[in-house]
């Protein structure tokens, strides 16, 4: 047997767990909570004005 399939031995890579995607989600977050601030900003001032 070939020592590379050997248990233990460590390459220096990590095992992938699923946060490949973590930017994006961020970034589409700080996107929609930027809107319903403008949103809530704009009705703000709306409600001032009547």
């Amino acid at each position: 047997p070939s020592d590379s399939a050997a248990p233990g031995k460590k390459d220096g890579d990590l095992a992938s767990t699923g946060s490949s995607g973590t930017i994006p989600l961020v970034i589409g977050t700080v996107v929609v909570l930027a809107a319903g601030a403008g949103l809530v900003l704009a009705a703000r001032r709306r409600s001032r004005r009547a």
